[in-house]
């Protein structure tokens, strides 16, 4: 048996107000680093034996505040970056909508395949995480924790449980949220903690 943690970075001072970052970066905010503190908390209580993250800068600060109560070596990969959205990188939401109001409705239409200006779609992810997920299945250690975002991070956790397209559409993973997949016989079942507490049911948690 395999148990992977999926844990998003917390929160940012772009999340706070809206402003799409994808690949480019800013800080943790006070509750983000607290998210951080809480999920390294209840990570060392369930043997966690290995540490990945993605090497952008809010994840490495997550991963680095969860791995105080670790003390293991932390692993990066650049598979595991979040969407690239391209030309939208940086701006508002709100700034997107009225930019770019015929591409936005197009992606509001089709988010699963639609790739907007310079941006990746989720077929894009989900070929560049495929080989990253094959090796951790295969990994020596039994409780791994993964530190991604929130789009990358659930399109990874579809991929395990065998959601399609619309049931990936249907969920997210806020800051506080830890999704964790049990992999046992070859067989992916899923539950999650919110702010340090669980575990819950399912890999809804919302």
């Amino acid at each position: 048996m395999k148990q992977l943690y999926f844990v998003r970075h917390g929160q940012t001072l772009w999340n706070a107000i809206h402003r799409m970052q994808g690949q480019l970066n800013s800080d943790l905010s006070k509750l983000g680093r607290s998210q951080a503190n809480i999920n390294g908390e209840l990570l060392a209580k369930h043997g966690i034996e290995a540490l990945i993250s993605s090497p952008l800068g809010r994840t490495t600060q997550t991963a680095e505040i969860i791995n105080k109560h670790l003390n293991l070596s932390i692993r990066f990969d650049e598979r595991i970056k979040e969407w690239d959205c391209g030309d939208w990188s940086g701006h508002l939401f709100d700034e997107i909508r009225k930019k770019w109001p015929k591409e936005w409705q197009e992606f509001e239409t089709d988010r699963f395949h639609y790739r907007g200006p310079n941006c990746e779609n989720m077929p894009d992810m989900i070929a560049r995480t495929q080989p990253f997920l094959s090796e951790l299945t295969q990994h020596t250690a039994t409780n791994i924790a993964i530190v991604s975002h929130g789009l990358i991070g659930k399109i990874m956790v579809s991929m395990l449980l065998k959601l399609d397209a619309q049931q990936t559409l249907e969920f997210g993973q806020s800051n506080d949220v830890i999704l964790r997949v049990t992999i046992d016989n070859d067989q992916a079942t899923a539950t999650h903690f919110i702010n340090g507490k669980g575990p819950f049911e399912g890999h809804q948690s919302k």
